[in-house]
């Protein structure tokens, strides 16, 4: 558990840890430079209970102090935990019990905040993920957003080293993870309630760290979309020319990636966006392409689906939502 100036959070954080009734843990806090307090709280946990340690980051960051935390670790199964969310009392037990070999074991997750009504977008994410794991296929809609709750997962540590454990250094480590499992074939678990309460602040990550806003997540999900289900012997069409559609563009171009660009907006008929002619989109057949689908409108998402399925075209092989 890495923490870093986690306030009035950490207590209630480590208690819910210590009341898990699962007990054969060991948690291993791991301090990021904080200078809030919280080290001592941290050390004062420590000194009255021997499951916990305490540690400095040997480095700087979130991944630096996950990878110093992973290298203390002594358990068979591996878990992270993030120091301003709660743990529901029998979140280790449901997941010890689902576990298996080769098998990540992941729940359902709530939002909630004791400062100020969650924003839209938090309810809309948890939504969309709980009904990612409700549907039993997690990676469905990889490309559109974070699947894996960061501090929802267990897995044994075998299973960690063979996905890469904490090497990589690509932020948001979380999604980077997710992407990882999805190449690796590793099995997923789905615990049909929630597991993790995750707490939205001021001062959550999330927010005041632009490499983990959404928009920042473009060449990370596009970079793993050539390397894993890009198929190289069919064009590739990028559809929507909006400002998502428009990053994506420009990251297909940095890294060498033919693609014909269409739209269904008559407005950008014809109009040259990095050198590219923005097509309409019933001047090809989109059964000729893999697609990349950069559409955020609601409305117009509905109506792209309702084309794609009359071509009778398939989610992760003909086209990928990244939107």
């Amino acid at each position: 558990m890495p923490f870093k100036n986690p306030g009035n959070y950490f207590i209630p954080c480590v208690e819910s840890i210590l009341n898990q009734s699962y007990k054969n843990w060991e948690l291993i806090a791991v301090n990021d430079h904080s200078d809030d307090g919280s080290f001592q709280l941290a050390q004062s946990c420590a000194n009255k209970h021997a499951k916990i340690t305490v540690i400095d980051s040997k480095g700087d960051g979130i991944i630096q102090a996950l990878r110093c935390g992973y290298e203390y670790s002594k358990g068979d199964y591996i878990h992270r935990m993030d120091s301003d969310d709660i743990m529901p009392r029998h979140k280790l037990e449901k997941m010890m019990e689902a576990i298996r070999p080769k098998c990540l074991v992941t729940g359902l997750v709530d939002y909630f905040s004791d400062d100020f009504d969650l924003g839209e977008g938090y309810k809309k994410y948890t939504t969309w993920i709980n009904q990612s794991m409700k549907s039993g296929d997690l990676w469905k809609d990889i490309y559109k957003e974070c699947p894996v709750p960061s501090s929802a997962w267990l897995l044994h540590r075998d299973d960690f080293e063979s996905v890469g454990a904490f090497n990589s250094s690509l932020i948001p480590e979380d999604y980077d993870f997710s992407f990882r499992l999805y190449q690796s074939g590793i099995k997923i678990k789905i615990v049909p309630e929630v597991i993790h309460r995750w707490r939205d602040s001021t001062s959550r990550t999330s927010r005041m760290e632009s490499q983990y806003f959404p928009e920042n997540y473009v060449d990370l999900k596009v970079g793993n979309f050539l390397k894993i289900d890009r198929n190289k012997t069919t064009p590739l069409v990028l559809w929507g020319a909006g400002k998502k559609g428009k990053k994506i563009a420009r990251v297909l171009l940095e890294l060498g990636e033919n693609f014909t660009w269409v739209t269904d907006n008559p407005l950008k008929f014809g109009v040259n966006i990095y050198n590219q002619i923005i097509q309409p989109r019933t001047k090809i057949n989109l059964k000729n392409y893999q697609q990349i689908i950069a559409i955020s409108s609601p409305s117009e998402q509905i109506e792209v689906q309702s084309i794609l399925d009359s071509l009778e075209l398939k989610n992760r092989k003909n086209y990928f939502w990244f939107c």
